[in-house]
């Protein structure tokens, strides 16, 4: 049943699972300009739930609560590079048919670095080169997305993934600036990649 993520315990109510960690990797960008981006998931938490008492006869959901890390970039031409690394907080809702949902904070920080050369005068008059000129920021995404997890079709640790996120940054000039960012990825889950002894709980409706 939950083959990609787990490897399932019997027990009736409560299971236990080894969940491997997963690698992100994904392309990125903030509205017409590109990037790029990588992360890591780790699990924390897993409830089943299931509409029927008839355990054989339901058709459950799976949620999933998950720790990320993240590093993304994009190329604004002109302006600037942005790298900005996040850590976040995944619920995913995963159906018996392959696709899921998510809703994913994060918080973080941002490293902006300016565009073409950047020259600088002391107070002496003297002009100097700056070298990866740029801000930094504190910064903040939400938003979520959805997906289809290919291993009750191809029998591979592979999920294809789309998030659509508002990323914020501040203080910017004494304001916040912010800016939609989006993600068309795949995420791997390698079998044993730091694993994690998990309990899952299956709640009946």
């Amino acid at each position: 049943m939950l083959t990609l993520f787990c490897h399932a315990q019997p027990d009736s109510l409560i299971s236990g699972y080894k969940v491997s960690s997963a690698i992100k990797a994904s392309y990125s960008g903030s509205l017409k300009y590109p990037g790029a981006g990588i992360g890591f998931e780790f699990p924390v938490r897993v409830t089943e739930q299931i509409k029927s008492h008839e355990a054989t006869k339901s058709v459950p959901v799976i949620k999933y609560r998950l720790v990320s890390l993240n590093a993304l970039w994009y190329h604004h031409p002109g302006f600037h590079d942005n790298l900005f690394f996040t850590a976040g907080w995944i619920m995913r809702r995963t159906y018996s048919h392959g696709f899921f949902s998510e809703f994913s904070p994060a918080l973080g920080y941002s490293r902006t670095f300016l565009g073409g050369t950047t020259y600088e005068a002391d107070n002496n008059g003297r002009v100097i080169m700056i070298k990866a000129a740029g801000y930094g920021y504190m910064a903040a995404t939400i938003g979520g997305g959805a997906g289809y997890n290919f291993y009750g079709w191809a029998k591979i640790p592979v999920s294809l993934f789309f998030d659509l996120n508002m990323l914020f940054m501040f203080p910017y000039n004494s304001t916040v600036y912010f800016r939609p960012v989006m993600q068309l990825g795949l995420i791997f889950r390698p079998s044993d990649f730091f694993p994690f002894n998990l309990r899952k709980r299956a709640v009946f409706k």
